[in-house]
């Protein structure tokens, strides 16, 4: 893997809470950034997938959002109702 050196702004508090995280866990500022992107890009890879998988195969049921969540390594968070959705 080929590491570059990036600048990044940060909001203070972000920059603040990340710095103590690193602190507190010995780990170095620039993993907990990392890991942190990372984490989200899943995320965002994971959504994608998803939404292919619901237009063309319909949705998945709780149990395989749970295991796909787990096999991408993003936490799943249950569905918050709405109006639309508790309707």
């Amino acid at each position: 893997m080929t590491i570059e050196r990036v600048s990044v702004s940060l909001p203070s508090d972000v920059r603040q809470a990340a710095q103590k995280l690193a602190d507190s866990t010995g780990v170095p500022f620039s993993t907990i950034v990392s890991e942190s992107l990372s984490i989200r890009l899943r995320g965002i890879a994971l959504d994608e997938w998803l939404a292919e998988v619901e237009a063309s195969h319909g949705g998945l049921t709780e149990e395989e959002l749970r295991e796909t969540a787990q096999k991408f390594g993003v936490s799943y968070v249950l569905p918050v109702a709405t109006e639309a959705t508790a309707a």
